[in-house]
């Protein structure tokens, strides 16, 4: 049975000094013919997830004039990922202005970056106390808490955080 339609995201977040890169590449192909082959990579602060550089690509198009929605991603840049920047995207990146399928690959992006900045934490701080300090300082920032039944106030991490707040400071 042949596919009617097929979407494939990829992205890979890398360390780069005190940022991440993320790139991202979203593959769309309709009754096996490709029809819309976009890249985008990013440029993020580790400390408070600013956009320091943003661009995209759109190697395949189903029309030439899908390619103008690629200068949109540029109002992006010197902005936060943080809550509420999924409603930004769509209302710049995703609006008349962009492309919907863009946009849909920069919000991928942006919440893998939440998972980069969590890998970026455990390399650069081994020790468990200081590993804690920095999740604890990031969680609200990256929307973390009440994200998901893990991330409860009330939850299985940070009960343990707590907890091992708790058991740090007996000794």
């Amino acid at each position: 049975m042949m596919d009617l339609f097929n979407r494939s995201i990829e992205i890979a977040v890398a360390e780069e000094g005190e940022n991440i890169r993320i790139s991202g590449t979203l593959l769309d192909r309709r009754l096996v013919e490709d029809l819309h082959g976009i890249e985008a990579e990013m440029l993020v602060s580790f400390l408070d997830g600013e956009i320091l550089e943003i661009r995209a690509d759109m190697p395949t198009f189903p029309m030439e004039e899908c390619k103008e929605g690629l200068q949109s991603v540029g109002e992006l840049r010197g902005h936060q990922i943080i809550p509420g920047f999924t409603d930004m995207v769509k209302n710049t990146v995703g609006s008349d202005r962009g492309c919907t399928h863009l946009a849909s690959l920069v919000m991928n992006m942006a919440n893998v970056s939440v998972q980069g900045r969590g890998a970026y934490i455990r390399k650069r701080f081994p020790d468990e106390a200081m590993r804690m300090y920095a999740m604890e300082q990031t969680t609200v920032q990256m929307g973390l808490l009440d994200s998901c039944v893990c991330w409860t106030e009330d939850g299985p991490i940070i009960s343990r955080w707590r907890q091992q707040k708790q058991d740090m400071e007996k000794e």
